[in-house]
């Protein structure tokens, strides 16, 4: 069975390259992170999100740092918000980062939960899927 390990990249988290270097030391299968671009002040406020939420750092250059120091664990966002992002840009970094690491990127996608950041990002919330 292969296991992997699943964090919110916040910035209030240390160093994720120690995390990803540690992980495949100790033969870990896999390194996932989630993201949220935004959180509107409107969620936040009324406890819609946990509170790291606000803190999340970009998946993609959280996964590039464990990537520069890793050489087999794979890479993977946990969910990727699609609908929030440029799809030729978003293209774009995941062809990147799946260079970079050697092809150890995972892409994990979802269409996201929280309307107010989907409309805040310039997503139809409505249509998302």
């Amino acid at each position: 069975m292969d296991i992997g390990i699943w964090i919110y990249p916040t910035v209030r988290f240390r160093d994720v390259a120690i995390l990803a270097r540690r992980a495949e030391e100790l033969g870990f299968e896999s390194l996932w992170v989630s993201e949220h671009a935004i959180i509107p002040v409107d969620a936040a406020r009324q406890g819609l999100v946990p509170d790291e939420y606000p803190y999340m750092a970009d998946p993609f250059v959280t996964l590039a740092r464990a990537s520069a120091v890793t050489t087999e664990v794979k890479l993977g966002t946990a969910v990727c918000l699609v609908p929030e992002r440029n799809p030729l840009l978003l293209a774009k970094e995941v062809a990147t980062l799946d260079m970079y690491s050697g092809g150890r990127f995972v892409f994990g996608i979802g269409a996201g939960w929280l309307e107010s950041e989907t409309d805040t990002m310039g997503g139809d919330f409505e249509h998302r899927w």
